[in-house]
């Protein structure tokens, strides 16, 4: 039996990063899977590379610091999506400047559409359909955010799930099996037209977030503006900064915000929809006015009973976004949403403290409303605010 032959591959940003022990056929599946991102076979030497794979049996090992005991791959894609994972978490680790968005992006007119990760919301279908529709795809599952506040490409194809929703428009479908690269049971990458997948380290300004919503009654797409905290929220759940304080995202996302729109997007059928999205964006007044978020029943709550002065409670920072605020708390870094009202009332508390009913009187003079309504709305609040860790009552000894 011959020695197994390694070579190490050397990748733009990271330098010899992965290490590959006889399997030629992962390293072509790879390179498929990453046209945008093409690296240097180089000889093996000096210390093992962070990311290793080697032929074991009828499949493949992989190991990594995110799997320092190994992982068994069975088929060349499935080797090229895992070692993906382990190289896009490298680039971040040695580019703590830039911070990794989970979602997919395309490029219109210049500007990139964002859509952030959500369960089964279509998000790398949508980008085939994108690239299907002519437009070209930044990724599927990651763009990097520069220091800048742009969208920057790692060059990764859309990796599709298999099988295709039989909902699929016939021309997307025509358009996936025209293009299709690696494969496997589950999954298949896209292989994109020339000049379709946005190179490694290329970056454009982010033009829109876009939510998904797939609706299958949907007859025609649907696009809406929402608050622009519902983007920020969605920016601080689906990242890769998992070691970056709350606080330090907020001033990377807060200034996107404030400038991006957030959209929302009903849709049946992906291709219909890229279209429909692509048009909408180039003639901005054809959006709809901004859409109210769902109302959620309020849980069960002590109201509190304390009728002294209240005050913000210590070690928490407030970052207004629009009309509302987002909360963080220092010590653990979560992060609260304050509506407009909450956002009054809680600016009120940081002028001074005030009892219930002084804030209840203000608001009810500001808001037109009921004294006694406006009393046990508020009420509620102050018992989530309390609950939360965020407000307190004055005790009797700050009193004096």
């Amino acid at each position: 039996m011959s020695p197994v032959a390694f070579r190490d591959l050397r990748l733009p940003g990271l330098g010899r990063v992965l290490r590959l022990g006889g399997c030629p056929e992962v390293l072509g599946a790879l390179r498929a899977a990453m046209p945008g991102w093409p690296g240097e076979l180089v000889a093996a030497e000096g210390p093992a590379p962070p990311v290793r794979l080697c032929r074991e049996g009828d499949g493949y090992r992989q190991h990594s610091p995110e799997l320092p005991d190994g992982l068994f791959l069975s088929t060349p894609a499935e080797a090229a999506c895992s070692l993906i994972a382990d190289l896009v978490g490298e680039f971040f680790a040695r580019h703590p400047e830039a911070i990794g968005l989970h979602g997919g992006s395309v490029e219109v007119d210049g500007q990139l559409l964002l859509f952030p990760a959500s369960h089964r919301a279509g998000k790398s279908t949508l980008a085939a359909a994108f690239a299907a529709a002519g437009y070209r795809v930044f990724g599927d599952d990651v763009l990097a955010l520069t220091a800048e506040g742009e969208g920057m490409a790692l060059g990764i194809a859309p990796r599709l799930r298999l099988p295709l929703p039989e909902s699929l428009d016939a021309e997307l479908v025509e358009f996936v099996s025209d293009h299709a690269g690696p494969a496997d049971e589950r999954y298949l990458y896209l292989a994109p037209p020339e000049g379709g997948l946005a190179p490694h380290g290329e970056s454009r300004p982010l033009g829109a977030v876009v939510l998904l919503a797939r609706e299958e009654g949907a007859r025609v797409p649907r696009l809406s503006r929402l608050a622009p905290g519902e983007g920020l929220l969605r920016l601080l759940c689906q990242n890769f900064a998992h070691a970056t304080p709350s606080e330090a995202l907020l001033e990377r996302f807060l200034p996107l915000m404030e400038r991006v729109p957030c959209l929302l997007l009903r849709y049946a059928e992906p291709l219909a929809a890229a279209r429909a999205l692509g048009e909408a964006l180039a003639d901005p007044p054809a959006l709809t006015r901004p859409e109210a978020p769902a109302s959620r029943p309020s849980p069960a709550r002590a109201l509190p009973s304390v009728e002294g002065p209240w005050v913000p409670a210590e070690g928490v920072l407030d970052y207004p976004l629009g009309e509302e605020l987002f909360l963080v708390e220092v010590a653990g870094g979560a992060i609260h949403r304050l509506n407009p009202t909450g956002r009054l009332v809680w600016q009120l508390l940081a002028h001074e403290p005030l009892a219930p009913l002084e804030l209840a009187e203000l608001l009810a003079e500001h808001f037109g409303q009921p004294l006694p309504r406006v009393l046990e709305d508020l009420r509620e609040l102050l018992a989530d605010l309390a609950g939360a860790g965020l407000a307190r009552p004055v005790d009797q000894g700050e009193r004096g």
